[in-house]
């Protein structure tokens, strides 16, 4: 700034100064939105529920001998594949042998002094038809005794007779055999140790249809790997839907691609309770049994709860608006592009989409609903502004200097 103090002019210089600013950047919003879109299909509506289980086999027998006895022979082995009837081990013979030899002696003896007793009593029947009255009167007496012996002789041939017949039944089970053919899974016996009949018999497992017949014993186990089973536990919430006779697939997660189609065919009637969670044992049953799956497996079962027939008309779940008083409608858009609201019956609701048994044909287009895609663009402003008021830009303000006084505007 340049005073001249003569003069008492004051030439006042130009304060040039601009400002840069900058402005926040200015967004643009726009909105699309595009129609989601489907077909009507044809094929079968299901639903299904999904459980897991081990496999085992359909039925399994523990099997001991029937009577006491040292053990002679073990004549199978973990694993080995035996066919119905085949032995599988025996006992010593000898106790029962003497026994069977007894029995038929004493069989032997009531049977002779049965034949004896009867010969009496011919005797004593002719005697008493003499016309001699004294011998006749003996003869009645002696007919009387006779009969008795008779009687005798018959119970205690009868007794003989089952005794035998006990001590052959002993001797024959001494030979153990296996019931049905299967896999052996467990052999509890041993060479010279004892089979004792208080822990005699069997006990026999029908899983195919939830079943167990049971008495103790445990020479041998026999699994019969006919058919198998596996055995899943079902949540109430979804047991009511189950039914013997279902139909169900099974996958193994130890056999990559190895699956099995398979028939739900038992369940149990009394739930099982675990961490609050009740849950039923079911059974499902594989209709064929792969080459490669073996007992205590893990399975994975996908049963078919309810279906539709297999040429029924179907679409998306989603395409389907129901109102408050249950019609159910669909959007249909035609040849000409224009969305038709038509009413339509449902069937099964199932896992991947809904039965329409009236209103729709295969093929037409429907609408599932919208997304709307939002997009966002940025521009920026920048703008110059003058200078200070009163500033060479022209300005027509002034400003008080320190000594006072006032400075026109500058130019």
């Amino acid at each position: 700034m340049l005073i001249n103090t003569s003069l008492g002019i004051v030439i006042a210089g130009a304060i040039a100064a601009s400002l840069l600013i900058l402005l926040p950047a200015q967004a643009t919003t726009s909105t699309e939105a595009t129609q989601l879109t489907s077909t009507v299909q044809q094929g079968t509506v299901s639903s299904t529920i999904t459980a897991s289980g081990s496999v085992a086999a359909w039925r399994e027998v523990t099997a001991d001998f029937a009577v006491s006895g040292t053990i002679a022979t073990v004549d199978v082995a973990l694993g080995q594949a035996v066919s119905e009837g085949q032995q599988v081990g025996s006992l010593d013979p000898t106790d029962l042998d003497k026994e069977v030899t007894s029995a038929t002696n004493t069989l032997t003896r009531a049977k002779t002094d049965l034949a004896t007793a009867n010969a009496a009593v011919a005797t004593a029947t002719a005697d008493a038809s003499s016309t001699d009255q004294q011998t006749a009167s003996g003869a009645a007496q002696e007919l009387s005794s006779a009969k008795t012996q008779v009687l005798d002789a018959k119970d205690k041939v009868a007794d003989a007779t089952d005794a035998l017949a006990t001590a052959n039944a002993n001797r024959a089970d001494a030979v153990l055999v296996a019931p049905f053919g299967g896999i052996v899974t467990a052999v509890g016996g041993t060479v010279g140790g004892s089979s004792g009949s208080s822990a005699a018999g069997s006990s026999t497992t029908e899983a195919e249809t939830g079943t167990t017949t049971t008495s103790s014993g445990g020479f041998v186990t026999i699994a019969d790997t006919s058919k198998m089973t596996m055995t899943a536990a079902i949540a109430e919430a979804d047991i009511a839907l189950v039914a013997v006779g279902q139909t169900a697939d099974v996958t193994f997660p130890a056999l990559a691609d190895v699956t099995a189609t398979a028939t739900v065919t038992a369940i149990a009637p009394t739930g099982t309770t675990s961490n609050s969670v009740v849950t039923y044992s079911t059974t499902i049953t594989l209709d064929s049994v792969p080459a490669e799956l073996r007992l205590g497996q893990t399975a994975e079962v996908t049963i078919t709860t309810v279906s539709s027939a297999d040429d029924a008309l179907y679409v998306p779940t989603a395409a389907i608006t129901t109102a408050t008083d249950g019609t159910s409608t669909v959007d249909v858009i035609g040849d000409d592009d224009e969305v038709t609201t038509t009413t339509v019956e449902l069937g099964v609701a199932g896992d991947a989409g809904t039965e329409i048994t009236s209103g729709l044909t295969e093929g037409q287009t429907i609408v599932l609903g919208e997304v709307a895609a939002t997009t966002e663009s940025d521009t920026g402003t920048t703008t110059e502004q003058g200078g200070f008021p009163g500033g060479g830009g022209g300005g027509t303000g002034g400003f008080t200097p320190p000594t006072g006084g006032t400075f026109p505007g500058g130019n």
